[in-house]
């Protein structure tokens, strides 16, 4: 031990002598403890390894040797001849099994072997569990943005990477490898602990790496959340875009509103699955919809409109009922307010008497119209099915606002 602590502390007292005047102390002092606690590791791991078969052997002549065990006969083969391997299974057959398993039991299945591995990561069956529980709040902009981020990262690890100055105390431990020394002075012998590998994750351009992307967290994808900051009542019936982000945890999400005006960028935590949709339409929040159903809407058609508070904000999409004209007799057989130029738009969580509970649009030129007092109305899109009509009903308020 004695020789091999003074072939320890030689390289350091050598360094401290040589080096120059003008290194910094308190640099020159942090790196000598560096080298001191490895030295003190080192030779704290050389001494329990040297005294180790020495106790092993006073242990051993303590104990008395075990008696011989029987020996046993080996377990008979399997020789049912229906029982085939599941690589041997014909290819439709195990497809199928691989499509009854859940996500967990499929990535799992992927680290048996080359030959499921391959099998186990084909998009065609990632697809069918991102349709299955990611398809209703996953958009086409969502897909997008995931591949611009797999371009971003590609292009970031082509990237060649600054040079990092070393100090005297890295090339120590570069040139001077502690422990393969003490393990030859010590052991004696150069037997190596074989290293264990982590199961390896999907490729990133697969469906499979998408999944476990949104899965974990790791990517915050575009969508909308119905009444943003719920409880404020300002959103109550509206829609509004988002970047979320999924947390497995809880079974929510975290929703990353965009700035409005000169207010900074909010987070809503919680946010439930039932208040998220992926953009029914393409256009982006700041952009004016355009309107191609203004020539088939009549009274009782369920609609969303866009309407910002000014200029400065991105649109929200809000919730209505095109309603009958003031002059207009609401027989529905007497009715002729489809053929008129002017539509009626009726919001009806708001009282009666309020600003927000009417608004007019013109069926043949319509853009957007308002003022920085009650608003500006963007673009309407027609709902066209029940299931899109009982969702916003499900957000009605309790309340009628005023």
């Amino acid at each position: 031990m004695l020789p091999l602590l003074l072939i320890s502390t030689l390289p350091a007292f050598t360094l401290l002598l040589v080096a120059p005047a003008s290194y910094k102390p308190w640099k020159l002092a942090r790196e000598l403890g560096l080298v001191a606690l490895l030295l003190v590791r080192e030779l704290l791991c050389h001494s329990d390894s040297a005294a180790a078969p020495g106790r092993k052997d006073r242990a051993a002549r303590r104990m008395p040797p075990p008696p011989p065990k029987a020996k046993q006969a080996p377990p008979a083969l399997a020789t049912d001849d229906d029982a085939l391997p599941l690589l041997d299974l014909p290819e439709l057959a195990l497809d199928r099994v691989l499509e009854e398993l859940a996500p967990a039991s499929l990535a799992a299945m992927a680290c048996v072997c080359a030959g499921l591995r391959d099998r186990c990561s084909m998009d065609s069956l990632w697809a069918r569990h991102v349709r299955a529980k990611w398809g209703r709040v996953l958009g086409a902009a969502a897909r997008e943005e995931w591949e611009a981020e797999l371009a971003a990262r590609a292009a970031a690890a082509a990237r060649p990477r600054p040079n990092r100055r070393r100090s005297w105390a890295d090339s120590l431990a570069c040139a001077w490898p502690f422990s393969w020394i003490g393990c030859r002075l010590v052991k004696g012998d150069t037997a190596t602990v074989p290293a264990v590998h982590p199961a390896p994750a999907p490729p990133a351009d697969t469906v499979a790496a998408w999944y476990r992307a949104l899965e974990c967290g790791e990517f915050w994808f575009p969508a909308q959340v119905y009444n943003r900051e719920d409880g404020h009542v300002g959103f109550l019936l509206s829609c509004y875009d988002a970047h979320l982000r999924y947390d497995r945890r809880t079974d929510t999400f975290t929703a990353r509103y965009p700035p409005h005006g000169r207010k900074p960028a909010k987070e809503e935590d919680g946010v439930q699955w039932c208040r998220v949709r992926a953009a029914p339409v393409s256009t982006p929040a700041q952009d004016l919809h355009a309107s191609g159903c203004l020539n088939g809407l009549h009274p009782g058609d369920h609609f969303e409109i866009q309407w910002r508070k000014n200029k400065d904000f991105p649109y929200g999409w809000w919730y209505g009922v095109v309603g009958h004209l003031e002059s207009c007799n609401p027989n529905e057989h007497l009715c002729r307010c489809h053929e008129d130029d002017t539509i009626m738009l009726e919001f009806k969580h708001y009282a009666a008497g309020s600003r927000w509970r009417q608004t007019t649009v013109s069926r043949k030129d319509h853009r957007e119209k308002g003022d920085e007092a009650d608003g500006f109305y963007g673009g309407i899109r027609k709902l066209q099915t029940k299931d899109e009509i009982s969702t916003w009903r499900r957000f009605w308020p309790v309340d009628v606002l005023s």
